[in-house]
């Protein structure tokens, strides 16, 4: 019963925001939202490593520059076609993941996580200083724009629904994991490494798949970053840029598909909310932050699956009582 009342609260809730927010939103908000919708790819990474397998990693914004940039060179520089380079660009960034997850995992808990924050400094410090891949502290402009099939993405509404479906793909690749032998596996890990490891599960390979697989998503994230705004810059791939996602994951709900898009939508679109203020939003993502912790662990996903729980609960008596709905 819970599930069906989520998955058709989730059906009702996609089909309003495609219809409604095309036909009612501004030029700039379409902007802002088509942003949020390409945050959500990378942070579905996090929400993987996180939520699946118990490991807080930064390192998604890395990934996403990486293929960002990677993008970039590939159709500007080299005159690659954007579908053929976003494709590259994917497998590169997901090589490079799989390597520095090797690295990485050789860690565990507070120093992989210190890990990845060094990771991020390092990864923008090349992306502001080396001119030859990143364009350097200026960045890269005139990125052709996405076409395949003969479409050239080139408005925001067009934009809007292309990453509706992307987002919706990816939506259902990290669901279809969760049900995967990968996907329990990751399970087990986060609540008991030795238990998972005295049950067969090969602790250190799991996160390494899982870390490669959120490479994936940061990659196509940023490839998408490089095509929708076709001028990119180091500044968007920083560590302030990372914690952000975490908020947005912590926000949604670290284990929900849902909450993390809902968290991205939230977070998103707070400085447009708040615009007057806007210099204290770092202040107000680490108070909310600990807030979260402490009141809503699970983030807005524990709230509704608590709430639900509790609707199918009063509606099982009710039957169960002979009083029909």
């Amino acid at each position: 019963m819970i599930k069906k009342i989520n998955n058709l609260c989730t059906l009702v809730g996609l089909a309003l925001f495609v219809i409604v927010i095309p036909n009612t939103m501004d030029p700039y908000i379409m902007t802002v939202i088509n942003s949020a919708l390409m945050y959500f790819i990378g942070a579905l990474g996090i929400s993987m490593m996180l939520g699946m397998g118990g490991q807080m990693s930064f390192a998604t914004v890395a990934f996403m520059g990486l293929g960002a940039f990677t993008t970039a060179q590939l159709t500007k520089t080299l005159g690659m076609h954007s579908v053929s380079a976003m494709f590259l660009s994917t497998l590169i960034v997901m090589a490079a993941s799989g390597l520095i997850g090797l690295l990485l995992f050789r860690l565990s808990g507070a120093y992989f996580t210190f890990a990845t924050i060094g990771l991020v400094q390092i990864s923008s410090n090349i992306f502001t200083t080396y001119k030859p891949f990143s364009g350097g502290p200026d960045g890269l402009t005139g990125i052709p724009r996405l076409s395949f099939f003969g479409i050239t993405f080139n408005n925001l509404y067009m934009w809007f629904y292309l990453l509706c479906a992307i987002a919706v793909i990816c939506g259902l690749i990290v669901e279809r994991v969760r049900r995967t032998a990968l996907g329990r596996s990751l399970a087990s890990v986060r609540d008991n490494e030795v238990a998972a490891q005295t049950l067969g599960v090969n602790v250190y390979m799991v996160k390494v798949i899982s870390f490669i697989i959120a490479g994936a998503f940061a990659g196509i994230s940023g490839s998408l970053i490089a095509y929708h705004y076709t001028s990119i810059s180091a500044y968007l791939f920083s560590f302030v840029t990372s914690t952000t996602f975490v908020v947005m994951v912590m926000l949604g709900g670290v284990n929900s598909t849902v909450g993390t898009f809902v968290g991205t939508i939230l977070v998103t679109m707070l400085p447009e909310w708040l615009r007057p203020l806007t210099q204290y939003m770092r202040f107000l993502y680490g108070i909310a932050i600990i807030l979260m912790m402490i009141y809503m662990p699970m983030g807005l996903a524990g709230i509704w699956h608590t709430m639900s729980a509790k609707l199918s609960s009063s509606l099982e008596r009710r039957f169960q009582n002979g009083n029909g709905p």
